[in-house]
């Protein structure tokens, strides 16, 4: 008799798919056959068909096969709390990249060296995370790549090459910023030049990580049926030469630069704390005002000392951030490379439960850092944190200009067209045109499209923003 899925169920699914034995089967039909006979009263054999493994699984129909397996590949609670960890990720690192890139964009003046470093950091990060994250966290919980060959090829090679940018791009931070500050004097800030170097720094990793590119291939999975599960996004190459490529990123992608990195920064801390002059201005010194001086040098000496001090301070909360992200950098991709050693040198490990796991937790702390940098940006240095701000106050505005809009050409459309009650349509387009209130004042007030920011200074006025709406102005008077 035909045995269908409602008579698997009288022993468990779970129970079914946790059987090593039965497992075995299901996803390897060339099996020597154990229970399955043609003499068994339980299994009638259908000779089209190879019948191997436990008797239960030797008439299953396509329709009955195919749910066991999705049954097995189901997410798990772990494996849940696994998805929404990733979901947390993803929008975190789509909306903080964005809001980098967009902070540095719409302000001229956040368009320093390092900050242009910065934007390259972050669109490596936005791209890895909108087209790597998803196929990934997929592949991770079902066990198998659903999207083709030429997806596991693009995608893969895509999250390696970013991953080379990322860590290229933090090196030359820390150069530029040792070059700036232990050598002052010889260091011309240009932000074209940087450009170049984003530029090398994309062409050497899409170059470096290019041989992984051609090996990779979809490896099928031999079942009963032709089903696509479990079917794996694998390299083609042989195990030693899998295994040289991944010593070789370690070394050139991680520990060097991490090297060169932990070299930079200390030379940095150590100009920038050790030391109570600007460098570059060792004639300039932050001094206690002296009460012994006369009023005018006191008030020279108060202004010079806090400028001094402003900059330093700067100076060394910019140092720190960077410190930070390199920091946060290691940290995350570390279990990856490690998990990579453990493999290659102990072979047998790769069926083991904890390693899974620790495998699974790797590649989230990956896609983590990808989100974090712009927490770190926001908490770590205060133009970002009030760029961060303006950024979303401009898209509240135009958003609420868009809506005003709508609602201005919706009433005006119906003032223009309506054939019956006249009078009623134009009460109503000029309620609509002509809704102020004091609240919508206040609104308006709050959404200017561009704000400007008015300093004073002795006998005139500064502004801190070129680009400012036609509004109050406020002039200072010498006296």
């Amino acid at each position: 008799m035909e045995t269908t899925l409602s008579s698997l169920m009288t022993t468990s699914v779970d129970e079914l798919v946790n059987n090593s034995s039965m497992l075995d089967f299901m996803l390897n039909p060339s099996a020597t056959p154990t229970t399955c006979s043609e003499t068994s009263e339980d299994c009638v054999i259908d000779h089209s068909v190879v019948c191997v493994g436990e008797a239960i699984f030797c008439n299953l129909s396509r329709e009955d096969y195919e749910n066991l397996l999705y049954e097995y590949i189901a997410p798990t609670i772990p494996e849940w709390i696994l998805i929404f960890s990733h979901i947390i990720v993803f929008l975190m690192g789509l909306i903080g990249n964005a809001l980098v890139c967009l902070a540095v964009y719409t302000n001229h003046s956040m368009r320093t060296v390092t900050n242009i470093f910065i934007v390259n950091l972050a669109v490596a990060d936005f791209f890895v995370i909108l087209l790597c994250l998803p196929p990934t966290v997929v592949w991770d919980v079902t066990e198998t790549w659903f999207l083709g060959e030429v997806l596991c090829k693009v995608v893969i090679y895509f999250q390696t090459v970013s991953v080379t940018v990322s860590i290229l791009t933090l090196t030359f931070i820390s150069i530029d910023r040792w070059y700036a500050i232990c050598f002052p004097l010889r260091y011309k800030p240009q932000p074209g030049r940087a450009m170049v170097w984003i530029a090398i720094i994309w062409t050497v990793a899409l170059l470096f990580d290019l041989p992984e590119f051609f090996v990779l291939h979809l490896a099928h999975r031999r079942l009963r049926f032709d089903i696509q599960l479990f079917t794996q996004c694998v390299a083609s190459w042989s195990a030693e030469d899998e295994k040289l490529f991944n010593i070789i990123k370690a070394i050139f992608l991680y520990t060097l630069p991490l090297t060169l990195m932990t070299i930079a920064y200390f030379q940095i801390v150590r100009v920038l704390w050790r030391s109570d002059t600007i460098p570059g201005h060792s004639n300039i010194k932050v001094q206690k005002p002296s009460y012994y001086r006369n009023k005018v040098n006191h008030a020279s000496h108060g202004e010079s000392n806090a400028t001094t001090m402003g900059q330093l301070r700067a100076r060394r909360k910019a140092s720190k951030m960077l410190v930070a992200v390199v920091i946060m950098f290691a940290a995350c991709y570390f279990p990856v490379h490690a998990l990579n050693i453990i493999r290659y040198t102990y072979t047998d490990i790769d069926q083991s439960e904890v390693v899974s796991v620790l495998s699974l937790l790797s590649h989230w702390l990956c896609y983590a850092n990808s989100a974090i940098n712009p927490l770190i940006y926001n908490f770590m240095s205060g133009k970002f944190r009030r760029e961060f701000r303006n950024v979303l106050e401009r898209g509240h505005c135009l958003t609420l200009k868009s809506h005003q809009r709508s609602n201005q050409w919706q009433s005006q459309y119906r003032s223009r067209y309506a054939n019956e009650d006249q009078e009623h349509s134009f009460i109503h387009s000029t309620t609509h045109m002509i809704h102020i209130t004091p609240s919508s004042l206040k609104r308006n007030y709050a959404c200017p499209p561009q704000t400007c920011q008015t300093s004073f200074t002795n006998g005139g006025t500064s502004r801190e923003n070129s680009s400012c709406l036609k509004g109050p102005s406020f002039t200072a008077k010498r006296n």
